[in-house]
């Protein structure tokens, strides 16, 4: 097993907070949820029916502070955690993490906060939502019930994850084997096991997918094909902003606040 290749996969990047950063959070009200020993960062705002935000790997609370104040002027109030390893204040308690702490510290934060209305998730954090919410495989226990689920830019598979790390920040193509040889080793599971596909199957809330027609990292073919596979979710598509920028897209931003106020 290559520890080295593993610790790489598992730690996110680091980010400066910018004055952009700063400002939002200010306009927050900041707790502690406990976890395993430690505790995450909590930014709320507004008040009336709860909605959790989950952020990506390598980002964090005030990345999607934008959705966060748009929800809240909607009349929601909207909960945004810092998951392990990743922090608003750039100081996290442990420089590592990985799906299985991801999705339990989501499993923990939703049944700090709830009872909820909706999760929203972006990248990483979408794929996890999905897994807890189904309560798919290893999750089982961790299962969170929720009337909506909104995943923007989700990863298709946990495979399609591995393949981006190995094109952008590992070793290229070619260790794509070794890296999935690697974790299936180190957190003993199979990584196949694990699409959102499947567990779109497994959800009973009412779901949005939201992917961009040009996003560079998950094609959105493969979103496109994943909505045909699961039929009851809805697809909603914008043009141009790619996998990060999306979060700034005020069409988006406009659809999800549609769908969260619908009537199941």
């Amino acid at each position: 097993m290559n520890n080295e290749l593993l610790r790489r996969f598992c730690t996110p990047p680091s980010l400066p907070l910018t004055e952009y950063d700063a400002k939002v959070l200010a306009e927050a009200t900041k707790s502690e949820v406990p976890f395993e020993g430690g505790e995450l960062a909590m930014y709320r705002w507004g008040t009336g029916k709860t909605v959790l935000l989950v952020h990506g790997w390598g980002s964090r609370a005030s990345h999607l502070a934008l959705m966060a104040r748009a929800l809240a002027k909607d009349g929601f109030a909207v909960a945004a955690p810092d998951m392990p390893a990743h922090s608003s204040t750039g100081c996290p308690a442990h420089s590592t993490s990985n799906m299985f702490e991801y999705c339990r510290a989501l499993s923990a934060v939703a049944k700090a906060i709830g009872p909820l209305h909706a999760i929203i998730g972006h990248s990483f954090g979408a794929m996890c939502a999905a897994f807890v919410t189904a309560g798919l495989h290893a999750f089982a226990g961790q299962r969170v019930t929720v009337g909506k689920l909104v995943l923007i830019s989700t990863p298709p598979t946990l495979l399609s994850i591995l393949d981006s790390f190995c094109r952008h920040d590992g070793p290229g193509d070619s260790g794509l084997a070794e890296l999935k040889d690697t974790l299936e080793k180190g957190f003993d599971f199979r990584v196949d096991d694990y699409m959102t596909e499947r567990a779109l199957r497994a959800v009973s809330a009412r779901t949005l997918l939201v992917h961009d027609s040009t996003d560079e990292e998950f094609p959105v073919r493969d979103i496109i094909s994943m909505h045909e596979a699961a039929p009851d979710t809805e697809l909603f598509l914008t043009q141009g902003s790619g996998h990060q920028k999306i979060l700034a897209s005020r069409a988006m931003i406009a659809h999800v606040k549609e769908f969260l106020q619908k009537e199941a």
